[in-house]
């Protein structure tokens, strides 16, 4: 075990042969060694294939400079731990090593102590938006932040795909939003009125969205809302003995 200093002194997680981890905030570099059998039960699939893909969305949540986990673990550890129930795609070995992820409904973006915001995806005026809680008096005493998930797509020429997500977090005010009036069919239907926030983007099937209220470096607690349902075809029975096979196969198979 050494000091990570440098470049590695700002990541975390597998880097070639080598793993670079957190302890009571300082880096630390040791070599990767991985004693794991190499056929697995179903179970052990499951749980190998959520931590793996998990560790990469962390990658893409921290590189935003936006992370908002909070309570008795690190940040790390608290994102682990609350993302446990969007589905779990199964991808094989080489792709998890390459970096691709996919969009996932209901990832935590953030978790902490204040209010959440409600929020989903609809339409006002005919127009995609994503429909909120919030009032006008309301959104402007807060600090918005909206987390922009996008899945990106490459096909080569050999059929092959790479699919990568990619994080952005855009700061937002009141004036953002569009009233929604009381009589629009809503979820969150009120005698005042809702905001939205309404454009094309919000229609687009490789996005996803969401809103973070913080305060004081804590956050609200929030999950991705998202039409993208790219990640359906890593879900499948076929994609689960593609990535099995890429272990070595399934005990008791």
């Amino acid at each position: 075990m050494a000091r990570a200093t440098g470049l590695l002194e700002n990541m975390e997680g597998h880097v070639g042969g080598l793993t670079v981890y957190k302890r009571d905030g300082k880096s630390y570099v040791r070599q990767t060694q991985i004693h794991q059998p190499r056929r697995l039960s179903r179970k052990q699939l499951l749980l190998r294939e959520r931590q793996s893909h998990n560790n990469v969305l962390w990658r893409a949540l921290r590189a935003t400079g936006r992370v908002y986990f909070d309570g008795d673990k690190a940040p790390y550890y608290r994102f682990m731990s609350v993302n446990t129930y969007s589905p779990v795609p199964y991808l094989k070995k080489d792709q998890l090593y390459s970096g691709n992820a996919l969009l996932l409904p209901e990832m935590v973006v953030s978790d902490g102590p204040l209010a959440p915001i409600s929020y989903q995806l609809g339409e006002v005026d005919g127009q995609p938006a994503l429909l909120t809680d919030l009032s006008k008096a309301k959104a402007s005493r807060m600090t918005l932040l909206l987390y922009v998930l996008q899945q990106k797509v490459y096909t080569f020429q050999n059929g092959t795909e790479m699919f990568l997500l990619s994080i952005k977090v855009e700061p937002l005010t009141a004036e953002d939003f569009v009233r929604v009036p009381s009589t629009l069919t809503s979820p969150y239907k009120d005698v005042h009125g809702t905001l939205a926030l309404v454009g094309d983007r919000y229609g687009d099937p490789m996005l996803g969205f969401g809103l973070v209220r913080v305060e004081k470096g804590v956050a609200s607690h929030q999950r991705v809302v998202t039409r993208c349902t790219y990640y359906e075809r890593y879900t499948t029975e076929e994609a689960l003995l593609a990535a099995a096979k890429s272990y070595g196969g399934l005990t008791g198979e």
